[in-house]
């Protein structure tokens, strides 16, 4: 990951399970065979016809079209569960901070420094849920827990991640917000 790249936290508590790299590569996910997205290639068909319809017609399979991208997204986090059983792996609450680089887990110490690891972590975006993976190395280790960073990773992932930590951040400052309000 380039370096010059910041991103700013966000401190919560989420689902988390890491695992550890064992020897040169990871284990094996089982494969999920699924074609190109139907609801990207129907919204591009839309997008074309979209002069033609009236302006119902076209709100209604873009509606659908939602239903459908969000069948598609559960069946991906349906088939990372399964990899997460299938490695024996629980996703487990735990309180820590997320940016786009790096990730700290309080009091986890199970890990060395420099060791690699990969990182499936279910972030609550847009009201929904999303299961993402990534992997990273340990790069600290203190008593108050790990520092893990972020390897290069799909530009999906990290948009997930920024979408996370700008809407978890945009909760927090309403939530300061009318705390002063009501005060």
């Amino acid at each position: 990951m380039d370096s010059s790249q910041l991103y700013f936290r966000v401190g919560a508590v989420l689902p988390i399970a890491i695992e550890a790299r064992e020897g040169e590569d990871y284990p094996p996910e089982p494969t999920l065979v699924v074609g190109s997205s139907l609801a990207v290639e129907a919204r591009e068909l839309v997008a074309r016809i979209g002069g033609i319809q009236p302006d119902q017609y076209r709100d209604a399979l873009n509606a659908v079209l939602d239903v459908v991208e969000t069948l598609e997204r559960q069946v991906e986090m349906l088939h990372r569960r399964m990899v997460l059983d299938f490695r024996k792996l629980d996703l487990v609450r735990r309180r820590l901070e997320l940016g786009g680089e790096s990730l700290f887990v309080f009091s986890e110490n199970r890990f060395s420094q420099d060791d690699m690891v990969r990182v499936h972590l279910l972030l609550p975006i847009g009201g929904g849920r999303s299961l993402i993976t990534v992997d990273a190395s340990v790069v600290g280790v203190s008593d108050e827990g790990t520092e893990y960073q972020f390897s290069e990773q799909d530009p999906e992932v990290l948009d997930r991640i920024v979408a996370f930590s700008f809407e978890h951040q945009r909760k927090e400052r309403r939530r300061e917000l009318d705390s002063a309000t009501v005060s």
